[in-house]
């Protein structure tokens, strides 16, 4: 239908992976790998409540030269208090960077104690000030501009806000008559439409998969069955519109074309880097002067002390030279600086810190300012391995600390370096083999059980079956395939999904920049946990603070 009559290509902007917990099991990889094939040149990511992973999203796209929308489908209440469990769906668009920054900022806010209930939300009073740097859309059936009465004190206002007027093309009623709706709604208030596909599956097979994971996993979204959360081209899309019958082709065909405006209207913007080492007192310079103040006064104590021996005073001298002016090189100082106040914090207050972790047991720096306790020169270990003037990467410190001591430490860390600098850090659990076989085998018992209620038969993936499925496999994989293909068939599409978040137990960023806008953040667990792990972390030059758990003695 496109040809020469219509658009020549969309952008799927309202798209949901398996950070979608228990959603999808599907990858954005795999959305962006049909993109590129289907010469689509945008593509946004726009996962319930929170924008988990974009940093590695963001730096997959820029791989395959595609752009980036940094997007979230946020939910609306109407009130904070008292609480209510409305959450009206809404999908934000970052337009620019700053459009980046505020939805990063929003997206901690409507996690705290007063927004959260059931989920993270905004009220409809902070939705009406999002800026311009932001795109609004109204989103799917759970809109509120569906859900909410047309005469509501608050429709037009929040009707009026919105950039576009989200329609889909699912072949159901309530759909049809939203879809119907909206385009009253856009001739009256000149607001445009735009097509939304509201994706969750890359394709009919990943489909399946997310529809076993649901039943398996006990979650449900309504009458769902009737809508087709699978990619598709341009061409699927505009049949499906045309044959959901709903809106005229011209109508439709407009909507489609708006997402290739609304897309060329979004600035592209690049991910800063840069080694971001904390800084502790107000500048780098600053920093650096007081650790070399600091490492002076405690190499001439260690001497003073008998703890370095004469003997190697020499070496120690030479080597804390070299050692400070790479350091200082690095811009390096305020995250050695840090590792000195915090390790002697912990000593401060009887906590069993490790003697040395890794390769910074190489530093005679380290061992002077009391970050580690075992002497490198009396070892022979190497500095270069723990830092070098050409190391591109940004440096760490593992430390070992007894697990029940890691919750004061956290709270020394946000206290001393400040809550917009701190945060732990997202840790993602995925269905592993064996686990993989549960849920195709759990979801396979229950769709069995409901179609043979009756039956006297004995359920084929009962619980004793699945346990000797998953011993085949364990001994031979191919056999275990070769004879259970039925539940096998799922096994590759399971495996690896992302169906809970956590926060990393031991993991801890201290950084110069404002953590809440840059990437985001969220409370879970009472901990400010950021939105992205630590690969990613790791990709944007963020310093980590690794505390390891070791056993009290």
């Amino acid at each position: 239908m496109s040809v020469g009559t219509g658009p020549q290509t969309y952008v799927p902007y309202h798209i949901h992976t398996d950070y979608s917990l228990l959603d999808s099991c599907s990858k954005f990889e795999e959305y962006v790998d049909m993109a590129v094939s289907q010469g689509i040149t945008a593509i946004a990511s726009t996962e319930h409540g929170k924008p988990l992973g974009w940093i590695s999203k963001k730096l997959y796209c820029d791989s395959k030269g595609v752009k980036f929308i940094h997007g979230v489908e946020i939910y609306l209440t109407e009130q904070l208090f008292p609480k209510v469990r409305d959450n009206y769906h809404t999908v934000l668009l970052a337009k620019n960077q700053a459009g980046v920054r505020e939805l990063n900022r929003l997206v901690g806010i409507s996690s705290d104690e007063e927004h959260f209930y059931y989920t993270n939300r905004i009220s409809f009073d902070e939705f009406l000030q999002i800026s311009d740097n932001v795109i609004k859309t109204s989103a799917c059936l759970a809109s509120p501009l569906n859900k909410l009465p047309a005469d509501h004190p608050r429709y037009m206002e929040l009707a009026n806000h919105y950039d576009y007027l989200e329609i889909q093309p699912h072949h159901c009623e309530d759909q049809i008559r939203y879809n119907q709706r909206l385009f009253e709604l856009s001739k009256r208030i000149g607001k445009p439409l735009i097509a939304g596909t509201d994706t969750h599956n890359s394709t009919p097979y990943k489909a399946e998969c997310r529809r076993l994971l649901m039943v398996r996993k006990k979650k449900s979204y309504g009458n769902e069955d009737d809508f087709d959360l699978t990619w598709k081209t341009l061409d699927e899309l505009e049949a499906m519109f045309a044959s959901q019958g709903a809106l005229p082709d011209e109508v439709f065909l407009e909507a489609i074309e708006n997402t290739n405006r609304m897309a060329a209207s979004i600035e592209s913007f690049d991910l800063d880097k840069s080694i971001k080492y904390p800084i502790l007192y107000g500048s780098s310079e600053e920093d650096s002067r007081r650790f070399v103040e600091l490492t002076e006064q405690k190499f001439a104590e260690k001497i003073r002390d008998g703890i370095i021996p004469l003997s190697q005073e020499s070496a120690f001298r030479a080597a804390i030279s070299e050692e400070m002016r790479v350091f200082q090189k690095l811009n390096m100082c305020g995250f050695m600086l840090s590792m000195s106040e915090l390790v002697g914090w912990c000593k401060s207050q009887g906590m069993a810190i490790g003697t040395a972790r890794g390769s910074v047991g190489g530093s005679r720096v380290a061992y002077v300012t009391d970050i580690i306790d075992l002497n490198p020169e009396t070892w022979h270990t190497v500095f270069s391995r723990f830092c070098n003037e050409n190391r591109e990467e940004i440096g760490d410190i593992d430390v070992d600390v007894v697990e029940s001591d890691r919750p004061a430490i956290f709270q020394y860390i946000i206290s001393r370096f400040g809550s917009s600098h701190t945060a732990r850090v997202a840790s993602f659990g995925t269905i592993a083999e064996l686990g993989a076989i549960d849920d195709a085998g759990g979801a396979l018992r229950v769709l069995w059980e409901s179609k043979h209620k009756d039956s006297e038969d004995e359920n084929p993936w009962a619980l004793s079956k699945i346990d000797k499925i998953k011993q085949l496999y364990s001994s031979d994989p191919q056999a275990a395939k070769d004879r259970y293909p039925e539940l096998f068939y799922y096994f590759d599409g399971l495996l690896s999904t992302k169906v809970s978040q956590s926060v990393h137990p031991a993991g801890m960023v201290i950084s110069p920049i404002n953590l809440d806008e840059e990437y985001g953040v969220f409370d879970k667990d009472d901990e400010r946990c950021l939105v992205i792990d630590m690969e990613e972390l790791h990709e944007v030059g963020a310093a980590k603070y690794d505390l390891n758990n070791r056993s009290r003695a």
